[in-house]
């Protein structure tokens, strides 16, 4: 259809260049985004915790 047409995106042969820190990028994002709720996640565990611990060492005897 286009026969002059070149619609590479990366015209290198190694696009480990580009792909490899792009994925450490995304993983690290990741990693902050879902941050932020495991640290809501674990005030409320600390919580539940602090309200168990004289239960929970009374049984450990």
């Amino acid at each position: 259809m286009f026969p002059n047409a070149d619609f590479a995106l990366f015209p290198m042969q190694l696009t480990g260049l580009v792909s490899i820190p792009f994925g450490y990028l995304a993983g690290w994002l990741g990693s902050r985004l879902d941050h932020r709720r495991r640290a809501a996640e674990s005030r409320e565990n600390q919580q539940l915790y602090e309200e168990s611990e004289a239960r929970l060492l009374a049984a450990a005897e």
